[in-house]
């Protein structure tokens, strides 16, 4: 069973490597991380570590494409609400804090490959919100959304995690569905 890509062995030494790696994250730049630091971090030497990844950026492929694939998986649900879609999605980015920290970055092509992935279901949502909208005021109106919730979210995670996030989810409905210049 050694080498097959399944075995619990594997599936051990992955997570160990993918856990040093998101420990490091939270505390330095990816472009500064090193593979001889992941490999002290989890206890393993250089050349376990590429038993399984090229380098340190096929290592972060494969971590944000899990957790792109974990998001939109949970929020492609049909008829889901928009509170229960967004508690979704801010549980997934509180559980996984240095998956939401690059996430979050603003070079981060994650958030990209996350927008284009959920993209098709968030524009139906807001045709159900914005019935006679154009589909360049529907644009406009889902970037306003994204931009400003990345905003929220970035600062909750950052300051006020203690807060839950079915609160967080019911406070950017509030702020989507008031008009405060009534």
């Amino acid at each position: 069973m050694v080498g097959i890509v399944g075995n619990r062995r594997t599936q051990y030494t992955k997570k160990v490597i993918r856990n040093a790696f998101q420990e490091i994250l939270m505390e330095k730049e990816f472009e500064k991380i090193t593979i001889t630091e992941i490999a002290q971090r989890a206890d393993i030497n250089r050349g376990t570590f590429y038993k399984y990844y090229k380098d340190t950026a096929d290592l972060l492929e494969e971590i944000e494409k899990e957790i792109v694939e974990q998001i939109a998986d949970n929020l492609q649900q049909e008829n889901l609400p928009l509170d229960l879609w967004l508690e979704k999605l801010l549980l997934i980015l509180q559980e996984n804090p240095s998956v939401s920290h690059l996430i979050l970055l603003n070079n981060s092509h994650l958030l990209d490959l996350l927008l284009e992935k959920i993209r098709p279901e968030t524009f139906k949502r807001f045709t159900i919100y914005f019935e006679d909208a154009t589909r360049e005021e529907l644009e406009l109106c889902l970037s306003y959304f994204v931009c400003g919730s990345i905003g929220l979210i970035e600062r909750w995670l950052k300051d006020f995690s203690e807060m839950q996030p079915k609160a967080v989810s019911h406070l950017l409905i509030q702020i989507f569905t008031t008009n405060v210049y009534e």
